[in-house]
């Protein structure tokens, strides 16, 4: 399957005047997906007082404590001037806190305070549940192969993991 998609664009419907259908390629299907996905967890999370981009935070900070605001701006794919925005307020509301390193002061490495985890086990199940949404029907074997497919391509245009 992937040899077939590798060779898609060569093979892609093309319009009357020989342009690409916009629905072949492949970087517009999955921001159509994610932004449906992530629209629908957004509005499940503004009824109970949080932002997407709260829950970015929170899900991040969550898998990788201690994470710095350049970590956190690349793993959330959100500016790294509006993650300090989120961390200020996330931290004002007591969900988040802050620490100076040991070896350089001037990095601060952040936390969920046991606030913030509470509250981020409370919006998983909604992350989840739009997850096992997008995925019904996907097998085993079709699970592993697209994130396979998709780590490749992440790794292709040097998308960095958090350890």
């Amino acid at each position: 399957h992937l040899a077939a998609a590798h060779s898609g664009l060569m093979t892609a419907k093309r319009t009357r005047n020989g342009d690409l259908h916009l629905d072949d390629l492949l970087p517009y299907l999955m921001n159509r997906l994610v932004a449906r996905l992530n629209q629908n967890l957004g509005e499940d999370l503004r009824k109970r007082g949080f932002t997407f981009q709260d829950w970015r935070v929170l899900a991040v900070l969550a898998a990788h404590e201690g994470a710095n605001l350049t970590e956190l701006s690349e793993a959330t794919v959100i500016p790294q001037p509006s993650v300090s925005r989120l961390v200020a307020n996330l931290s004002r509301r007591g969900y988040v806190e802050r620490q100076n390193g040991k070896r350089d002061s001037r990095i601060v490495h952040l936390f969920l305070t046991p606030a913030g985890k509470k509250i981020y086990d409370r919006m998983l199940p909604l992350a989840v549940d739009e997850y096992r949404a997008a995925m019904k029907g996907f097998s085993a074997k079709e699970y592993d192969q697209l994130r396979a497919a998709l780590l490749r391509m992440m790794k292709n245009r040097k998308v960095k993991l958090l350890p």
